[in-house]
């Protein structure tokens, strides 16, 4: 392969490669976490079916929930982000609310703050 075409394919590689790493990296909760996580939230049980919730893929100690975009979900919605951590058990508490924050948001690991979405 000529220096040109490895250039080319290197830089295809990086175009497949870079946004995956970029997008943030969650994982999905079990059911009764996800209960737990809204109810620390402050959303009672009707919201949850239009609340999802995530953990930080680097630490599994750490959650956000983000309103689903459907017109039914409407009621529950909200701008910012947050950050939940578990505490103790199965004891979740809010440890970061906002839509305007500067970066790195202190007493919050910084992989967890890229993972979440809240800081890149």
């Amino acid at each position: 392969m000529s220096h040109r075409g490895t250039l080319i394919a290197l830089a295809a590689a990086a175009a497949i490669v870079l946004p995956a790493i970029a997008v943030a990296a969650t994982v999905s909760p079990t059911p009764a976490q996800k209960a737990v996580i809204i109810k620390a939230f402050g959303d009672p049980k009707s919201a949850i079916s239009c609340l999802t919730v995530r953990l930080a893929a680097s630490n599994h100690n750490y959650a956000t929930v983000r309103f689903r975009t459907v017109r039914s979900c409407r009621k529950w919605a909200f701008n910012g982000v947050n950050a939940l951590k578990r505490v103790k058990g199965r004891h979740w508490k809010v440890v970061f609310e906002g839509s305007a924050y500067r970066c790195p948001v202190a007493h919050i690991p910084r992989p967890v703050q890229r993972d979440l979405s809240i800081c890149r």
